[in-house]
């Protein structure tokens, strides 16, 4: 909508006409233009033609429908404005009475013949006499501007009728002749009145000449006919003609000839002249008293009955068609029986009475449990749960009732009918609630007066004007409920369409039931959802809302501002919250990003029927979070007048706002100031908004006390509030005194720049829009969350988990190419470090590099190298979180989290490089010295050999092979015996790490220090199992009662085992590769135990406890360390290694004397010994990642995406596969039960279709590639070489093999075998390397579709090990509930929050009553929202909330069950194996809840789905 509503054109008139009229805006009627330079020289332009504003209001009414001629004459009316009565057509030369135009105007007045009570009623049904004003022949005189000047007061004149000294009054009308307006006059009960009674006044428009039938239908209906005339004498003949018993009034000036003769025979005519020297508020006053004079004692009618004399003298009736008529038949046939609403209420609109409330209020006290008392929760929660269902029951044992009946079969007729109906339907109910409610309040008066006052009669008197209204929305209402009850679901199946049609022709429905506080769920859902199909694609909206005290004018602000109306009961403000759609033209829809805006009409804070309530603060709560929670905009509307009652809606819209900023919800919030008149309002308020703000800021302290969140300290850390912008301030709606009053224009206009600045937020707002289905979703998570007590630690919401799920499955995305990333360059070091010799490495330019300086320099790139990756990583983050799709601001809060999770992995990640390269590069330095010995051997052997080749060849025979082997036999067993064969220092592993141990615990005291000085053997201790010694107060936990037996010394005991667990697999990692002991990793493994504990801080874990677990742990290293030292020394052996090559220095010493060809023999040893080992290590390193990425992206992914998605699937299984041991592994073991299925996982994944011989076999090719890359490579730098043969041999070698240092680490021994005594040329040895490599790769691809054992390949993996990656993507924290043991599904390792989507009964965690020994059924996310209470050593042993469980445990965050079937899971599984728990635990089996022995697998799965919102 453009900001300025002034026309541009003729065209643009009738649209900006009912722009304003939308807004009661009392300029509508102006046809003045806006006009620019040319228009304002170019006099003739046709665009500048002038427009009477009759002919244009009749030109708009006869374009309109009936249904917008009714918005029309009730948008007129609230401005003053006269109203079309009769409405002629120029095309039919016909007229219409507009009698359905005005059935929605209900006008009230004080009457001075009852001036006790005020008198309300449809202007239609009224019974008020009618004066009507008509002209003959020419006259002098503004009939017109007389009419304005006597309906109003000297000091409020107001211009009901067009007159021509308005602007454009004077021009000429051409369709609007003819017309009949009508307005009415109207008391307040006040002396100053004009009239004492209410009376209607038309004005005929246009000669009587030319109008008869308009004016005979006056004549028939009229009190008295004022009949404006200049030429008495010229129709003389006509007035003396006129037979009708209204009286007739002549209305001319004194130039007039005389006519009084000729009138005398006429009793019932009056002449009233205006005198030349009178002045027209003297004639005003004349008028007036000759108006007051013919009306009194007259006779009334009602414009009802006035339909039959308009149907006699052929003037059509507009609500006279069939389509309209059978409506109203409809709508009769339902309220015309109605004379007691309450008893109608009760006996035709049964569901919604007590039945209904009492519901309401059990499905709270599920959630709250606040009457639970002493009895056990679930037990409890079963018989609310019984209560709730046997109400549901007997909601449905009422049956359908004949109005349902009714109302339903007159629902399902056309779109015009039915609109026709439901309008009926709301006239008829009006009438009927305020003639109830007249007579019910006239007999309240009454009995308030009486001296003698009946308390008890006057409560039963409030509570039946409470319940006196009757409107559609009881009828909805009670289809609602009805709709609830499974049984009428497929007779009233059609209803939510009809109903989500009806909703997109503007028909307001009832969000929250404002008799109950409650909403029918499954109803309103259906309908949105039914909206949803109907308006896919265009299906987006944004929500407005307004909040305030009650009777402060909010439905009136949203009528004004939308053009809307809302379902209002007449007599009484709105209750509970109403929605209504508006549908955005289409070429604002990409503007405003969005395709409806939804406005939500709520009912008033502070509301005086419930003030007397106890939980009338609490409602009100809810109601504002619950709008809020649904809103884009929300209007907190404040009257001026009322500071307590200001102050308290503040409290209550910040607690609101509180709440939505810690669930992710941010809506833009506008104050509206009601009330200030002053045009300068603004600028004088300046010190008014300082305070109102510190107001603010002193409401969202409380608010933040009150919700336990205290970081938040003013309003602006709340939501984006500025005080300029964010304040509005209205003038009174009202222009006078009413009833005569009419709309201010200051109102309108500041109403009309409200509504573009809302429009002006929409088109700034970031994020994409909800369509309805996310409404309706966000709606029943809001209304879930809303019904516990503890709202910011209830709210659970399908749409957040869906963004958190989405932001954790790109946060792993993200870490997993981080760490990816990191790992390549870390294998790519690794290969340069283990590729060096002798303490160097050979290089192309000869250079040599020592190997502790290579350590430095690779030290400096992995900073580097993590460095860039963790900066990518947090930019992918932010970049994340600026993104206006996905919905991510809802989860703006975990930001922070993933963030810091992200920089500790950076750290961590670049700390376990260091540690990885300088334990890289110590074990090189182990096989430098190894290699150094060995190559000095083979130096003797090798020369040794060469000496016993020159001394064979000068002998004169040709020696036979057995003679050579003897003659190599005697040559290697002299040498063997000179060579001096030390083999490595054995260590003493167990004494090292005991050393070690000692340097870990020395400052954990002298009783810690005692338990190490009796070791003695190190080895022989942690042999059996690990089990925790109860501490000293272990017999205070005994005697406790009503709590967990043993808690923390089982709790202790549990992530003991963990902590071993985690251990072993990381000594068995170290231990499976072939290399050498190294202190490095007995630090990780200390390392590693050090970060577990800290960890679980918060179990005050003694030092002694401390001490006994690590002397555990690493008595287990020392023996697991010791083995692989043993097996490295044996292994290692100078004597053994040595004689490796025994064989083939025989071979290759005949080959040479028998001048044999070498090449092909040389080629495959170099092929098997050298390239062979290589290869396959390759591929073992590639093999990781890989594995990996195929897990995440196959189908199995998702069960990696998130850890909530691998619980579901994991649960799942569990589930399906009945198996008590693995759930029990599960629930007491839960790391090796997670490690074990992710292993099982990857090896079921990768043994189908050879998926893992595949992944080799791809390497194989990749890196057989690179080898026959090099091949090539080295032979061209060899194409001019000069030399010998053997020289450029070597050359040809080290080519070939610095080409591959990045990819394959190569044996510097089996290296020099290939070289030795090897005399072929470069090329010949190429050729055959080729055939050798060739004839290589298919030998390995036979061998690794032979050797497909997965589990065992798995074990050979030296570097990242799939399962272990997997493990630590999925396991996250590892913290487990403090009440029942469910693990954290938490995002990022550094969250701030732990939460669990499931908890369980805390039986399954070995949790018993002390004083039964019985496993305890209580779920903790029932007992938080109870008033049960726990006691613990956290708590000193003292009794405290459930509730307030966050004081001990701040960190985590148990969200109450959202549903009866929440937690069917673990219920079903803690059914079904009660005794196996029981037996494994020692105790006795828990007393299950009847209800849970009937809870079946199938629902038990729904369940897990619908707990972690896996529904698909």
């Amino acid at each position: 909508m453009p900001e300025d509503q002034t026309a541009q054109n003729l065209k643009s008139l009738p649209l900006s006409f009912l722009k304003k009229i939308m807004l009661a805006n009392t300029t509508a009627r102006s046809t003045e233009r806006k006009t620019t330079p040319e228009h304002t020289i170019n006099f003739r332009d046709k665009d500048l033609e002038e427009l009477n504003p009759l002919d244009l209001i009749t030109a708009v009414f006869l374009c309109s429908d009936p249904f917008l001629q009714q918005e029309l004459s009730l948008k007129m009316s609230l401005c003053q404005f006269a109203i079309p009565f009769l409405l002629p057509n120029s095309d039919t030369q016909q007229c219409t009475l507009m009698m359905w135009a005005m059935r929605d105007i209900v006008k009230k007045c004080r009457p001075h013949c009852s001036r006790d009570r005020f008198e309300e009623n449809s202007i239609v049904l009224a019974n008020m006499p009618m004066v009507s004003f008509a002209r003959l022949g020419k006259c002098s005189l503004s009939k017109s501007g007389f009419l304005n000047k006597l309906l109003s007061k000297t000091q409020q004149h107001h211009d009901t009728f067009v007159y021509k000294e308005m602007v454009s009054g004077n021009i000429q009308r051409k369709i609007s002749n003819g017309l009949v307006e009508i307005s009415w006059y109207l008391p307040s009960g006040k002396k100053n009145d004009i009239f004492k009674e209410p009376l209607a006044v038309t004005n005929l428009r246009g000669d009587i000449f030319s109008f008869e039938t308009q004016f005979s239908f006056l004549c028939e209906t009229s009190t008295a006919v004022f009949l404006f005339c200049d030429d008495l004498d010229a129709h003389q003949e006509f007035l003396s003609s006129l037979q009708f018993k209204a009286r007739l009034v002549l209305v001319c000036p004194s130039s007039t000839k005389d006519l009084q003769s000729a009138l005398v025979l006429k009793p019932n005519t009056l002449l009233l002249v205006k005198c030349k020297n009178e002045n027209d508020a003297v004639f005003v006053i004349k008028l007036h008293e000759t108006v007051a004079k013919v009306v009194k004692d007259s006779q009334k009618l009602c414009i009802e009955k006035m339909s039959a004399i308009a149907t006699d003298l052929g003037i059509e009736v507009d609500e006279n068609n069939a389509t309209c008529q059978n409506a109203k038949k409809k709508a009769d046939s339902i309220t015309e029986g109605i004379t007691d609403i309450s008893k109608y209420k009760n006996l035709e609109l049964p569901l919604q009475g007590e039945l209904w409330k009492e519901l309401s209020n059990l499905e709270k006290e599920e959630c709250r449990l606040k009457h639970a008392g002493e009895k056990n929760i679930e037990h409890y929660k079963t018989k609310v749960q019984e209560k709730i269902q046997e109400l549901r029951k007997q909601q449905s044992m009422n049956g359908i009732t004949r109005s349902i009946l009714l109302f339903n079969s007159s629902l399902n007729g056309s779109q015009e009918e039915r609109s026709y109906f439901l309008k009926w339907m709301k006239i008829n109910l009006d009438n009927l609630t305020r003639k109830n409610l007249t007579q019910i309040e006239e007999i309240y008066k009454a009995e308030c007066q009486n001296s003698a006052k009946d308390e008890q009669r006057i409560t039963e008197l409030e509570n039946q004007i409470a319940n006196s209204g009757l409107g559609i929305e009881h009828y909805f209402r009670e289809i609602g409920q009805l709709y609830e009850s499974s049984p009428y679901q497929n007779h009233l199946k059609n209803l939510p369409k009809i109903c989500a049609e009806l909703m997109l022709n503007g028909f307001p429905l009832e969000l929250v039931d404002g008799d109950a506080s409650n909403i029918p769920m499954n109803w309103v859902g259906d309908v949105i959802k039914e909206l949803n199909q109907l308006t896919k694609p265009n299906n987006t909206i944004r929500v407005v809302t307004v909040l305030g005290v009650q009777s402060t004018g909010k439905s009136t602000l949203l009528n004004t501002m939308f053009g809307v109306q809302f379902a209002v009961s007449s007599g009484r403000c709105t209750r509970g919250a109403f929605m209504l759609l508006i549908k955005v033209a289409e070429e604002y829809r990409k503007e405003l990003k969005c395709d409806f805006i939804m406005i939500i009409d709520t009912e008033g804070l502070k509301a005086p029927a419930l003030a007397k309530l106890p939980n009338s603060y609490e409602h009100d709560n809810e109601l504002a979070t619950l709008v809020v929670g649904l809103s884009d905009f929300t209007v907190v509307n404040i009257a001026m007048e009322n500071a307590a009652d200001m102050k308290d809606t503040l409290q209550i819209v910040v607690h609101a706002f509180l709440r939505m900023k810690e669930v992710g919800k941010k809506p833009c919030c506008h104050f509206v100031h009601q009330n200030v008149g002053d045009v300068d309002a603004h600028d004088k308020t300046l010190r008014d908004r300082k305070i109102f703000l510190e107001q603010l800021n002193e409401a969202t302290q409380h608010a933040a006390k009150m919700e336990n969140k205290g970081n938040n300290k003013r309003f602006s850390d709340i939501l984006d509030y500025q005080p300029e912008k964010n304040n509005w301030y209205i003038p009174s709606l009202w222009l006078g005194t009413p009833p005569m009053a009419a709309v201010n224009t200051g109102y309108s206009d500041e109403v009309y720049d409200l509504k573009q600045s809302i429009l002006k937020h929409f088109k700034s707002v970031k994020g994409q829009a909800h369509d309805f289905v996310e409404f309706e979703k966000w709606a029943e998570s809001l209304w879930k969350a809303v019904k516990y007590e503890n709202f910011i630690f209830s709210f659970r919401n399908s749409l957040v988990a869906e963004a958190y799920s989405k932001l954790c499955t790109e946060f792993h995305t993200w870490e997993w190419a981080f760490k990816k990333e990191v790992n390549a360059w870390f294998i790519s070091s690794e290969t340069k470090i283990s590729n060096m010799s002798n303490g160097t490495t050979l290089l192309e330019s000869a250079e040599s590099v020592n190997i502790d300086d290579l350590l430095m320099s690779l030290k400096y790139e992995a900073a580097e190298k993590v460095t860039t990756e963790g900066e990518t990583l947090e930019e992918k983050i932010k970049q994340y979180f600026e993104r206006e799709d996905n919905h991510v601001h809802l989860v703006e809060k975990y930001k922070e989290d993933f963030l810091v999770s992200a920089l500790s992995l950076k750290r961590e990640t670049e700390m376990q490089m260091k540690r990885k390269l300088e334990s890289a590069v110590e074990i090189q330095k182990s096989k430098a010295k190894l290699e150094d010995v060995r190559q000095k051997q083979r130096n003797i052997m090798k020369q040794r050999v060469l000496d016993l080749i020159n001394v064979c060849k000068k002998k004169t025979h040709k020696l036979s092979e057995r003679e050579l082997e003897e003659d190599f036999q005697e040559v290697w067993d002299k040498a063997v015996q000179e060579c001096s064969f030390n083999s490595m220092p054995k260590q003493d592993v167990a004494s090292e790490i005991l050393s070690l141990l000692r340097s870990n615990l020395q400052r954990k005291g002298g009783a810690v220090r005692e338990m190490l000085s009796s070791i003695t053997c190190l080895e022989e201790y942690g042999t059996g199992p690990f089990v925790t010694k109860r501490g000293k107060d272990n017999l205070l936990f005994r005697l406790l009662e009503n709590h967990h037996r043993y808690e923390t010394t089982m709790r202790i005991q549990d992530m003991s085992k963990m902590i071993i667990n985690s251990s072993k697999q990381f000594i068995e990692l170290k231990t499976s590769v072939q290399s050498d002991y190294n202190t490095f990793d007995v630090q990780d493994l200390l390392c590693h135990i050090d970060e577990r504990l800290k960890q679980e801080s918060q179990l005050d874990i003694s030092p002694e406890h401390e001490a006994s677990l690590k002397i555990y742990i690493c008595a287990h290293a020392a023996r697991e360390f010791q083995r692989m030292h043993d097996a490295f020394i044996e292994k290692n052996d100078p004597r053994k290694t040595l004689e490796k090559f025994k064989s083939q220095w025989l071979a290759d010493f005949k080959d040479f004397y028998y001048q044999r060809d070498q090449c092909n023999t040389k080629a495959d040893v170099f092929a098997e010994k050298c390239l062979l080992p290589a290869v396959t290590e390759y591929i073992q390193k590639s093999l990781g990642p890989d594995i990996v990425d195929e897990m995440l992206t196959s189908r199995t992914g998702i069960d990696f995406s998130t850890r909530s998605f691998f619980q579901f699937s994991f649960l799942k299984e569990l589930l399906l596969g009945q198996d008590f041991s693995k759930m029990f592994q599960y629930i007491e073991s839960y790391e090796e039960s997670v490690t074990l299925w992710i292993l099982e996982q990857i090896i079921k994944h990768f043994s189908r279709e050879d998926r893992l011989v595949k992944l080799e076999t791809q390497h194989l090719k990749s890196v057989i590639a690179k080898i026959k890359k090099a091949l090539v490579n080295a032979q061209t730098k060899l194409e001019n070489a000069c030399g010998s043969s053997q020289e450029n041999l070597r050359k040809f070698v080290t080519h070939f093999c610095t080409d591959l240092r990045k990819e394959l680490v190569l044996s510097a021994d089996s290296l020099d075998s290939a070289l030795f005594l090897n005399y072929s040329s470069p090329n010949e040895f190429a050729e055959c390397l080729k055939s050798s490599v060739e004839k290589m790769q298919a030998n390995l691809t036979m061998q690794l579709h032979r050797d497909n054992n997965v589990r065992v390949k798995l074990g050979r993996m030296p570097m990242m090990m799939p399962q272990k990656e997997l493990f630590s993507r999925v396991f996250g924290c590892g913290k487990r509930c403090p009440f029942c043991r469910a693990p954290c599904e938490a995002g990022g390792k550094k969250h701030t929050e732990h939460f669990a989507s499931v908890h369980r009964p805390q039986g399954l965690g070995n949790f018993t009553w002390v004083s039964t020994k019985k496993l305890i059924p209580d779920i903790c996310s029932s007992l938080v929202a109870s008033e049960k209470s726990f006691r613990c050593k956290d708590t000193g042993n003292k009794w405290h909330p459930y509730s307030d469980y966050r004081r001990f445990y701040p960190e985590w965050r148990i969200q109450p069950d959202t549903s009866i079937e929440a937690s069917d899971f673990w219920k079903y599984i803690f059914t079904k194996y009660n005794k196996k728990f029981a037996d494994e635990y020692k105790a006795f089996p828990a007393d299950i809840p009847d209800n849970w022995h009937g809870i079946t697998l199938q629902q038990a799965q729904s369940s897990l789905e619908d707990a972690f919102m896996m529904r698909f």
